[in-house]
């Protein structure tokens, strides 16, 4: 599966520090599914099992991605009908 729903509280209550998360900027190649992300001013490059999963969710973020590198977890917080600050999906990439 290539996202699960968990909060990023709950990431954050089974061991992840708050500042282990680092906001990112991430870039997307739909066809080869190669996610370029920008922490602290260098590129990483990834790979994700379901790039247009990842590109919808993009499109939908109501807040800056955030990028746990110890657990290769990308979040986002996705506009959602009854979740006022949107609801919280977890890609993990490769």
């Amino acid at each position: 599966m290539p996202f699960d729903a968990t909060t990023h509280v709950d990431a954050i209550r089974v061991g992840t520090s708050p500042a282990a998360a680092l906001p990112v900027i991430p870039c997307i190649d739909a066809t080869s599914g190669t996610v370029l992300l920008f922490v602290a001013g260098r590129q990483e490059l990834h790979r994700c099992a379901e790039p247009l999963l990842l590109t919808r969710a993009l499109s939908r973020a109501v807040r800056p991605a955030l990028w746990l590198p110890a657990e290769r977890k990308l979040l986002l917080a996705v506009a959602a009908r009854g979740y006022r600050a949107g609801k919280e999906l977890s890609f993990i990439l490769e």
